[in-house]
């Protein structure tokens, strides 16, 4: 739910900053690049979803998908320096 939350706010803030660009208002340009920061600090803070084979570059707050004795995990990471993750389920995963 909280995905696409996230990718409608996008959405609406993508196409607010495409109709500020065309508006004749004197403030729309600078209104404009103010939404496309807010989609740039939405791409930059929004949790990702990843998988172990698939980790380059995560980081604290996404969600590792990961198995543990067969069985499919989703934890959220706490800890990592790149080669291992820490998940708030207490494992230890290595990337």
């Amino acid at each position: 739910m909280t995905l696409l939350q996230d990718q409608r706010d996008r959405a609406g803030l993508t196409q607010l900053a495409d109709v500020l660009d065309t508006s004749p208002h004197p403030d729309g340009p600078e209104l404009a690049r103010e939404a496309r920061a807010a989609v740039d600090w939405l791409d930059a803070t929004a949790p990702r979803t990843v998988t172990v084979g698939d980790a380059h570059g995560i980081r604290v707050g996404d969600i590792l998908r990961y198995e543990r004795d067969g069985y499919p995990l989703e934890g959220v990471v706490i800890d990592t320096d790149g080669h291992t993750a820490t998940t708030n389920l207490g494992d230890h995963v290595a990337l």
